[in-house]
């Protein structure tokens, strides 16, 4: 069984480009369906604001996937695209399970995001045993890092850092008034509980509605979706975390609601973007990849604790290649047991199991393969 992971992720793709590829949950339902139904394969979709990610189990599958993946985007999406095969697969998806390959390293919302995306899968019937198994093991080992190392025991979002950019742009947040749009999504929340843990922030919270119900929070003002313009012109800041494939903020409306010249700063935390601002010598625009760089002091004080989860992060690893080799070779030692009826080849098989040496395993399996037990 091969296992393949397709990244277009920050570390290679501008917003921009990651922006193309951020498919709604339609179009993902779409593609596990297609690639169950026409690649035999399994499949499962990590979609953030940071990455989109297909993780896939068959066979042939690269010849099978790219192809695929390139009618749905353009030829232009090969300059982006990370791939990683086999085991390389699987320590990519451990690494970004732990918050590893976060543009914020040992970020926490990842996490969450690989749960939400293989409870998905499932929900789709697109992924068996192999995926399942390793998402399963991913998630206890990135646990198990969150445990036993300090990555994120100062746990910092791209919510949380937007909100200091924010402050540190305007000079203060004392008094301001800030639009956030967005607030009962899973970054909007983090924002607005930023906010309000500061005091003496007028804060005015907007969302499409659904049914006409309005989502509330305390200590925030709510503002009809509809109306969001009239406010802009009292606004300093506005800070946009939607999952809208739709702009929220648009620069023709913009330019036609704002009045009154003074700094104002729109920070824009989705994927697709969804604010159309220009910048002028009063306006400031952020995006997703604007924390880049606000981001690199950050991770420097974690790299230490960076190689601490990678060895905990080992030891699944090890423990999913173990699985996969013996899952794949039952029928050897099926034969094995027949022809050493005297062995207990089965209860040798499962002590060196549970040891979680890789190695000694895959020598084991290899010899035999070449002499069917001929000594063990």
């Amino acid at each position: 069984m091969e296992l393949l992971s397709v990244s277009i992720s920050h570390e290679k793709a501008p917003v921009y480009i990651r922006e193309k590829v951020s498919f709604t949950k339609r179009k993902q339902t779409d593609i596990l369906n297609y690639v169950k139904a026409n690649m035999d394969s399994e499949c499962v979709i990590v979609s953030t604001c940071n990455r989109s990610e297909f993780y896939l189990a068959g066979y042939n599958l690269k010849d099978k996937f790219i192809p695929y993946l390139v009618s749905l985007t353009g030829d232009y999406i090969t300059d982006y695209i990370s791939i990683y095969e086999n085991d390389l697969c699987t320590n990519h998806l451990m690494l970004t399970a732990a918050g590893l390959k976060s543009m914020i390293l040992g970020e926490d919302q990842i996490l969450g995001q690989i749960k939400d995306a293989h409870n998905f899968a499932r929900e789709n019937k697109s992924c068996g045993k192999y995926l399942n198994t390793l998402f399963r093991m991913a998630v206890t080992g990135a646990k198990d890092v969150k445990t036993n190392t300090l990555l994120s025991k100062t746990p910092v979002s791209a919510a949380t850092i937007s909100v200091n950019l924010c402050k540190e742009l305007l000079g203060t947040l004392n008094n301001k008034n800030i639009l956030i749009i967005g607030a009962s999504g899973k970054t909007g929340s983090i924002v607005l509980k930023d906010l309000l843990s500061i005091g003496n922030v007028n804060l005015y919270t907007t969302s499409r509605t659904h049914n006409g119900n309005f989502n509330t929070f305390d200590g925030a003002a709510t503002i009809d979706y509809d109306s969001r313009y009239e406010i802009l012109d009292i606004c300093d800041a506005v800070i946009s975390a939607t999952s809208s494939p739709h702009l929220t903020i648009s620069k023709d409306n913009t330019q036609r609601a704002i009045n009154t010249k003074k700094k104002r700063v729109f920070i824009d935390l989705a994927v697709p973007r969804d604010i159309e601002v220009y910048e002028d010598e009063n306006t400031i625009y952020k995006n997703i990849d604007s924390l880049r760089e606000i981001t690199k002091t950050n991770n420097s004080l974690k790299i230490k604790e960076a190689e601490k989860a990678k060895l905990i992060l080992k030891k699944y690893e090890d423990e999913f290649r173990i699985w996969k080799l013996f899952n794949e070779n039952m029928g050897l030692i099926k034969r094995a047991e027949n022809r050493f009826k005297n062995k207990d080849v089965r209860h040798y098989v499962y002590n060196l199991k549970s040891e979680n040496n890789y190695n000694k395993f895959y020598e084991f399996i290899t010899n035999l393969k070449e002499n069917l037990l001929n000594e063990y």
